[in-house]
């Protein structure tokens, strides 16, 4: 299996986020590493992301896939990737110093700005991760190496793409809980 599979290209990437062309691609290519590793493994598992992987680089991807990957895991990727990226961008890290880098007719953003961009984009994200979840969950008979993962998978897959940190506990006979409660799989399949 070849570890070095990208899902997007940085091509892709800058036609489909705020990204601009001059952007560096070797800035890039790190953080499109990154995000899957950390965000869509954690979706599909590592045994189907380890066969998506394989299938790229093996030319052998169903037409299923091929469409899972376009329509669902692309978009995802981006987000993810523009999320990762965003702290770096601007900044050079040398073995000297970390600098920000500058040009006569630009301002750096600072702290704030900088969270707020990021949590705009993480929920975009974490809006395309739950519903390339529940596109799984809903659609497994399509997928069977998801349906089925391997005994021995290190990374489990998880419905839950994202926890806003807000949460009820159990109260009561009621038992109340929140939208996005942690021990509530809504799209565990």
């Amino acid at each position: 299996m070849s570890s070095k599979v990208k899902f997007i290209s940085t091509t892709y990437l800058k036609e489909n986020s705020t990204i601009e062309d001059n952007v560096d691609d070797a800035k890039l290519v790190p953080f499109i590493y990154k995000s899957q590793d950390i965000y869509l493994q954690q979706i599909l598992g590592t045994t189907f992301y380890n066969h998506l992987k394989d299938a790229i680089v093996n030319n052998t991807l169903t037409s299923d896939e091929e469409s899972l990957i376009r329509d669902y895991i692309q978009p995802m990727v981006a987000e993810y990737t523009v999320y990762e990226s965003l702290p770096f961008l601007s900044n050079k890290l040398t073995n000297k110093s970390i600098s920000q880098e500058n040009s006569e007719f630009s301002t750096p953003s600072g702290l704030d700005e900088l969270k707020y961009l990021r949590n705009t984009v993480r929920d975009m994200a974490e809006f395309y991760g739950k519903r390339l979840a529940k596109f799984l969950c809903d659609n497994t008979s399509l997928f069977p190496v998801y349906s089925n993962p391997d005994a021995n998978e290190n990374l489990s897959k998880s419905s839950r793409a994202y926890f806003s940190g807000v949460y009820v506990p159990k109260r009561g006979p009621k038992n109340i809980r929140s939208y996005n409660d942690p021990s509530d799989d809504c799209y565990d399949c």
